[in-house]
């Protein structure tokens, strides 16, 4: 293949010439070039220290919500409104539709070792939860049985403390704490129960914490807590597929006085949520990158001014306008380089303190979400090719000023 006549003719010993020449400069320039090399790192720091957060909370929020059964729809009553019979029977007989099943669910309290645990009581046929939930399991000991209802399968946050140590154990009791609004009156009530079970470890969900949960058989709900309103009602669809236009069907029947809500949903609106924050990351991203242009340009069109001499020599000695350009483009890729190593290494350990502080959703009960960041190759490759690409266009204008000064102009400049 034949060389394109504007392409000058390199070879290995002028490259790194022209390479030590560039290191050179910036090694005699340091607090310049220091500096510019920090406002060049801000931009990768942004994008990899918070994109990566982004994804990873995403990816870990998605994950929980598959696992909790994409073919969901929960029900749930406004204050004017009971579901009763009649809205199962009415449930039951739409396409689609699997196996319906009311539930009972409140908050609570119960002691684990000195702590004071919030928990969810959570009250239903437990065949129907499972089938629902399939990705839950019993690690230790036996679903709760309906004709035992004072036997509960609690969460793994509630069997252990945060070390992952056993506090209570299989046919221990657990007293549960909470509290009966009568008109004006609030009272604290006690309800023990025995650890027939417990669930193996989850991670934090929207309608319901596994990992802090309390199941009962739906017979608990009526006998043990003298409960006559249902909480909800769970629908379990053959089919993911019939999630969609069922939710939208029941939203026109029942309007306002029934919300209802269902998991795929929940995975869009968080997908949205997550294209909306990384399409913000990468604008702030883009500013930064923006100042670390400006700031290449002004660093090296002041490094050129410097050098007219330095250049004008160089020229007089064999070097052509094209290595000349080399020469500065080179210093600006390298303090790129140098900036996005800097900035994605810092970016990384960000990430990581950001990611160990959790996120926190305060609502009916209060959700503390922890999960790790997301680091892909693909995400530092982009961030690099960025820098990459910023620092050559910040060094276009002073290499070709430095290109075009005349060697004899050049040496009598002073």
């Amino acid at each position: 293949m034949k060389r394109p006549t504007w392409l000058p003719r390199v070879t290995l010993s002028e490259l790194y010439d022209t390479l030590v020449l560039a290191s050179r400069s910036l090694t005699e320039r340091r607090t310049r070039s220091l500096l510019t090399i920090i406002g060049i790192a801000i931009g990768p720091l942004a994008l990899v220290s918070i994109l990566s957060v982004v994804e990873g909370y995403s990816s870990f929020v998605l994950e929980q919500l598959e696992g909790l059964g994409q073919n969901l729809i929960i029900l749930l009553p406004g204050a004017d409104y009971t579901l009763d019979n009649d809205d199962l029977r009415f449930l039951e007989r739409l396409d689609g539709v699997e196996v319906v099943a009311p539930y009972y669910s409140f908050r609570a309290e119960i002691r684990r070792g000195g702590d004071i645990v919030d928990v969810t009581v959570f009250m239903i046929d437990p065949d129907i939860f499972f089938r629902a939930l399939s990705k839950l399991e019993v690690v230790e000991g036996d679903k709760p049985s309906r004709a035992r209802y004072i036997e509960a399968v609690v969460g793994w946050y509630i069997a252990h403390d945060e070390e992952g140590r056993a506090v209570y154990r299989l046919n221990d009791i657990i007293s549960i704490d909470y509290y009966e609004i009568e008109g004006l009156r609030v009272e604290k009530k006690r309800v023990n129960l025995l650890i027939r079970g417990v669930l193996g470890e989850f991670g934090n969900a929207f309608f319901v914490n596994p990992d802090t949960l309390v199941l009962l058989p739906m017979e608990a709900g009526e006998k043990l807590f003298g409960m006559k309103e249902w909480s909800g009602v769970m629908m379990v669809m053959e089919d993911p597929v019939y999630v969609e236009n069922t939710t939208r069907y029941l939203r026109k029947i029942y309007q306002e006085r029934v919300a209802v809500v269902s998991l795929v949903e929940i995975s869009r609106v968080v997908s949205t949520i997550t294209a909306a924050m990384r399409f913000v990351t990468i604008a702030a991203g883009g500013a930064a990158f923006a100042v670390a242009v400006t700031s290449i340009a002004a660093t090296m069109i002041t490094s050129v001014m410097e050098r007219t001499r330095e250049i004008g020599v160089l020229k007089a000695i064999g070097f052509t306008s094209r290595r000349i350009m080399a020469m500065i483009l080179l210093e600006s890729l390298i303090m790129g380089i140098i900036g996005s190593l800097i900035g994605m290494s810092i970016g990384v350990v960000a990430a990581e303190v950001l990611a160990r502080q959790g996120m926190v959703i305060r609502g009916i009960q209060t959700i503390v979400i922890k999960a790790s960041p997301a680091f892909e190759v693909s995400l530092f490759v982009k961030t690099l090719s960025l820098t990459l690409i910023v620092s050559i266009f910040g060094g276009l204008l002073p290499a070709y000023r430095a290109s075009k000064i005349p060697p004899a102009e050049a040496l009598r400049y002073e």
